[in-house]
This record gives C-alpha cells, structure tokens and sequence, in this order.
C-alpha cells in the first residue's frame, strides 16, 4: 500500500501491486492479460545504474481501490504471497463497507503496519557513523 498526504485527511492509503522483471517480453505477456480482462494498469521503463552491470527493466503499477481489487479477484489464488494477499482484501473490503469520506482509524492503520512488516526485506539499518560501537558505519538494528 502506498501513503501520501490526502486533501481530506492526513494520510490516504492507496493499495498498490507492483510486477518488476529485467525479461521485457514477459511483462509485455502480463500487460496483454490485464488488458485483456480490463484491469487498469501503468508500464515503465526503468533504467538502473550501470555501475554493476545491472540490465534495465520494466515494471506494471496497478493502484487503487478498484484496480487492485478486481485483480485480486483473478490473480489472488496464483500469488505466492497470500498473507499479502488476504490483508490486502481484507483492507479493501473494510474500506468498501464505510463511507469513503470517513477518516482512517485503526484497522486501517494496524492493516497497513502488518502489511509493512511482511514486506519488509533484509533489516533495519542505521547510516549515520558512531565510532564508539564500531568501526564500520554500518549498523544493524534488531526489529523492535
């Protein structure tokens, strides 16, 4: 889910599923399928760094309530990833049965935070330099 500062509140959540892959001709085949059954999407191109040999790639953005709704409803079973999945419906489906304007309260926000922490990769870390602990300028942080 992605956040940003909203017109009538502070935050909006927005649900967003993004498909990256370097094999250009295989994100061409899933933009054919969403296409083919309607769903909203947006293809870029991306081109990293060249410093280590990395090839561009390509990626789908679905975003919104709708769009990322009615893939889940296709493609929900196939994704490997279903606690993902099954918090993002469940998110969904609550935000469809309130009024929009409401606020978001804590379901949301306790959603969006589990959701958060299943993405998270690798750990924490702090990039500021500190001499006293270590050498290295690097240092990990347990999750709290």
């Amino acid at each position: 889910m992605n956040t940003r500062p909203g017109i009538r509140q502070e935050l909006n959540y927005t649900p967003l599923i993004g498909i990256a892959n370097t094999n250009f001709d295989l994100i061409e085949k899933c933009h054919l399928i969403l296409d083919s059954y309607g769903i909203g999407h947006h293809v870029t191109t991306h081109y990293r760094r060249q410093q280590h040999n990395n090839k561009p790639q390509k990626a789908i953005q679905l975003n919104g309530f709708k769009r990322v709704s009615k893939f889940l409803d296709i493609f929900g079973n196939h994704i490997n990833k279903q606690k993902q999945v099954s918090i993002l419906k469940e998110f969904i489906s609550y935000r469809n049965s309130v009024n929009r304007y409401i606020p978001y309260g804590d379901k949301e926000v306790n959603l969006f935070n589990s959701l958060r922490e299943i993405n998270q990769k690798g750990i924490l870390r702090d990039y500021t330099s500190n001499t006293i602990i270590s050498e290295d300028i690097v240092q990990s942080h347990a999750k709290v």
